[in-house]
């Protein structure tokens, strides 16, 4: 079962491509490159038919990605790593558009699966890294609750003062119930939300750390994967934390002492790269961008949906990216993407999302 928000907005997308008009907006807004947003690519956890599958947005198969850097080389684009894009945006060279591919958080499937075709094409990518994962001292609490709602039908529980009770049999019940509660979640302050996640862990009596070793990458395994010629080596913080939940000082403590956790633990150089947890504007925006700056990373990049344009080298902090979702894994709609046309209506025709 699809989402309805997905279903709509496939409808959408099918709309654009199939009547051709995205070709109107390429002129103007496929932009000079595009960064390209990963977390699994994990066929066993891809399943376009399962009833209820909220995080498979996360995840994409091995033969999509595949086709996806087939396209875009057919397409005439360079993929370049980050720190070529970089220079690209410094220098004003567009000569060529460029492509970058980063994967979020540190999973094993990054090095099983991704890397192998990444290495087929020789295509440089970054692994933006949260330390915490690594170590299995965060906790992947999105994961959890869909392992919640779809383990039960009926939950009664109050998180953070709010008391939720949902029947969850079916599985429009199911998505009604987690969407209510992760997006109580996520809206709350870090204190309250780790209180709240606390709970929940407690009450259905789960191991986070479990969940870390099933899915995450050792550091023996993040210390092979650094020796890649194609691999850059982002940081991500060391818990997971929404940003802008957090005081100046504790953004600046979390993303520094997952920096240096990185360089101690792999024996390179500190991380120049970043990647905001969740990256959407409620979870990072100027403030934030302004302490990375001054924090030294050359690029930092956002989940906001967009292509680059030569504007964004006064804006190398807030970099806009583009997600391959489990749910839209057609070609069509990397084309799309690639036209930059979906953004541009998204955005209402602005070009930088930077505040």
């Amino acid at each position: 079962m699809i989402p309805r928000k997905a279903f709509l907005t496939r409808l959408g997308l099918d709309a654009l491509y199939f009547s051709a008009i995205y070709n109107l907006f390429k002129p103007a807004w496929r932009g000079v490159g595009l960064i390209f947003t990963l977390h699994h690519v994990a066929a066993s956890k891809v399943d376009t038919q399962a009833e209820f599958s909220p995080n498979r947005i996360l995840t994409i198969t091995p033969e999509f990605l595949e086709r996806t850097i087939i396209q875009v080389m057919a397409a005439g684009y360079d993929i370049v790593d980050l720190s070529e894009a970089r220079r690209r945006l410094v220098e004003k060279d567009f000569r060529r558009r460029f492509v970058c591919f980063t994967m979020d958080d540190g999973y094993q499937d990054n090095f099983s699966t991704a890397l192998p075709i990444f290495r087929k094409h020789n295509v440089p990518f970054t692994v933006y890294v949260s330390t915490g994962i690594i170590d299995g001292t965060a906790i992947l609490w999105w994961e959890h609750l869909e392992d919640i709602v779809q383990q039960h039908d009926r939950i009664s529980i109050t998180l953070a003062g709010q008391q939720f009770d949902f029947q969850t049999s079916s599985t429009e019940e199911k998505y009604r119930a987690f969407d209510a509660m992760y997006w109580h979640l996520r809206g709350l302050n870090q204190a309250n939300q780790q209180a709240a996640i606390n709970t929940l862990l407690r009450e259905f009596d789960i191991d986070p750390a479990q969940l870390c070793r099933q899915c995450a990458m050792t550091w023996a395994t993040l210390a092979e994967l650094a020796q890649e010629d194609l691999v850059t080596i982002g940081a991500h913080t060391v818990s997971h934390y929404a940003l802008s939940k957090l005081s100046p000082a504790e953004v600046r403590d979390e993303v520094a002492t997952g920096r240096k956790l990185l360089a101690d633990r792999l024996g390179k150089m500190p991380a120049e790269h970043f990647a905001y947890p969740f990256g959407d504007a409620g979870s990072a925006a100027q403030r934030e961008f302004e302490i990375l700056a001054g924090l030294d990373f050359v690029t930092s990049t956002t989940t906001r949906k967009g292509l680059l344009f030569p504007e964004h080298r006064d804006h190398l902090q807030a970099l806009p990216r583009v997600s391959l979702n489990g749910d839209y894994q057609k070609d069509r709609y990397v084309r799309l993407f690639l036209s930059g046309a979906p953004f541009a209506l998204w955005r209402r025709f602005r070009k930088l999302d930077v505040q």
